[in-house]
């Protein structure tokens, strides 16, 4: 009873941020005015940012399977495919449920036979090297805007970005780097976490064409999202300031990003004084691309437990 009231309230909670980061964005917005872009959305290049989804779930699945055949899991493409989509369902369709996506596609590899903590490491690392994948884009499209003044921002925001987005894509190398000179107790959490880290490093780079290929995908599909708004988007600024955003929208803090992912991007617009309604609807759309992507992998739940042979 305990447990499941610590899960309603953790869900109580997401869903109160997430409403009020919407409504706080909506209030300091013209409502009228967006709801007028929405409506005269472009539809079609939403459905192709629910296909560029589609595509880098699949992408994700496959660098998942070289993860966990790395850590010499047994594992098989036929039985990871239909984990991962039935991970984001559980990520975007039901956030409150017991298990989260993470969680789910974890517990479906040790069901072919494999240790739990290796299964979730895998998992993680799959995180953490897509992640790390995304922050090296981030980082040259910054520096190309160094010399490629696309929009009117100031030399200290640029510098201050690059310098952000370089510790980030350097953290799992420093972990490595130190992980093999500290005399740290392997069972304690900071041992674990240099361990995580200095995994990802060696995983970064056998994984970062799949990792580049889903980035681009689901950039891409925000990029979409926005066309269907409005015809200008600034390409070149929208992949230096993907690192932030795609992070923000998957903090655990809100439902299915709602919230998260149009405060950051507002933020960034207004930032590089573009119109602030653009970025909320096409970001909104976007998340209704999201949750679309989440229906459409729910008919596996259909389907028995995945099997490795």
């Amino acid at each position: 009873m305990i447990q499941k009231a610590k899960r309603l309230a953790r869900l109580l909670l997401r869903i109160l941020v997430s409403a009020a980061l919407l409504g706080a964005i909506l209030w300091g917005l013209d409502g009228a005015g967006l709801g007028s872009r929405l409506a005269s959305a472009d539809f079609r290049w939403f459905g192709l940012a629910v296909l560029l989804g589609i595509l880098a779930n699949v992408v994700s699945a496959w660098r998942w399977l070289i993860i966990a055949r790395h850590l010499n899991l047994t594992a098989s493409a036929r039985a990871l495919l239909p984990a991962y989509g039935k991970g984001v369902t559980l990520n975007t369709l039901l956030p409150g449920a017991t298990l989260g996506g993470d969680a789910y596609r974890a517990i479906a590899l040790q069901k072919l036979g494999n240790p739990i903590l290796k299964a979730a490491a895998s998992v993680a690392l799959d995180r953490l090297s897509g992640l790390w994948a995304l922050f090296v884009l981030s980082w040259f499209a910054w520096l190309a805007l160094l010399a490629i003044p696309e929009v009117p921002l100031g030399a200290t925001t640029r510098l201050m970005h690059l310098a952000a987005l370089l510790a980030a894509v350097l953290a799992p190398f420093v972990a490595r780097a130190l992980g093999e000179k500290l005399p740290l107790d392997p069972h304690r959490l900071p041992a674990r976490l240099l361990r995580l880290l200095a995994e990802t490093a060696r995983l970064a780079q056998l994984t970062f064409a799949s990792s580049l290929v889903v980035q681009l995908a689901t950039l891409a599909a925000l990029g979409c999202a926005l066309h269907a708004i409005t015809p200008t988007v600034p390409l070149l600024y929208l992949c230096a300031i993907a690192a932030p955003v795609f992070f923000a929208t998957a903090l655990p803090v809100s439902i299915g990003g709602y919230g998260t992912r149009e405060a950051a991007l507002a933020a960034y617009w207004l930032l590089a004084g573009l119109p602030v309604e653009t970025a909320v609807a096409g970001a909104l759309l976007h998340g209704l691309a999201v949750t679309l992507q989440g229906a459409l992998w729910a008919p596996l739940f259909l389907f028995d437990r995945p099997r490795s042979k």
